[in-house]
């Protein structure tokens, strides 16, 4: 018999988000905070990232982050994707369902491994979001993507979030590789 599954850099992601929605783990925030091996929230130390981050059932993120606002210039929660090779594919990107306690704008980029550190490449479409639970889908074309290798060491997808107090919930993210 013939196995007929090829699970791509998208596949292994998947499951990691997999893994996290049906866990109901609670965690203390820091500013490098490992929810689960290859998902990461991660904020630089200035802004004394506190709170918890919680994944109740049929929610894959809740966030309650509380810091010292505008002290900052980042925050992120970065998802491995072990996509290191782009050459034969077409499109990368995500969809995700996403609230908030208040109105809040977030991005997403692809960020690549480079010799002397990374590359980001952002897609074009916002994040918003509000109380009403939303629907976000973004794509990029991978061959004129003018900044995304084709080809890098390690790859995340990360989704740069307020840098002051904010309660945001992921219900859900899905990654595709096309």
């Amino acid at each position: 018999m013939i196995d007929n599954v090829a699970l791509g850099a998208d596949g292994h992601t998947n499951h990691v988000l997999n893994v996290m929605r049906q866990s109901e783990a609670t965690l203390d925030l820091s500013s490098n905070t490992e929810v689960l091996p290859g998902l990461v929230l991660r904020a630089e130390p200035s802004l004394e990232l506190t709170g918890t981050v919680q994944s109740p059932e049929g929610t894959l993120l809740a966030i309650d982050a509380r810091m010292n606002d505008h002290h900052g210039s980042w925050c992120g929660l970065h998802i491995n994707l072990p996509a290191k090779d782009l050459t034969h594919n077409g499109v990368i990107g995500f969809a995700a369902r996403i609230k908030a306690s208040g109105l809040n704008v977030a991005r997403a980029c692809i960020r690549s491994g480079t010799d002397d550190g990374f590359k980001d490449c952002f897609f074009d479409k916002h994040l918003m979001f509000r109380s009403d639970e939303a629907s976000h889908i973004d794509g990029m074309s991978i061959s004129s993507s003018k900044d995304l290798p084709l080809q890098a060491p390690w790859r995340e997808l990360v989704f740069f979030l307020p840098t002051h107090s904010f309660n945001m919930t992921f219900v859900d993210i899905r990654v595709f590789v096309v």
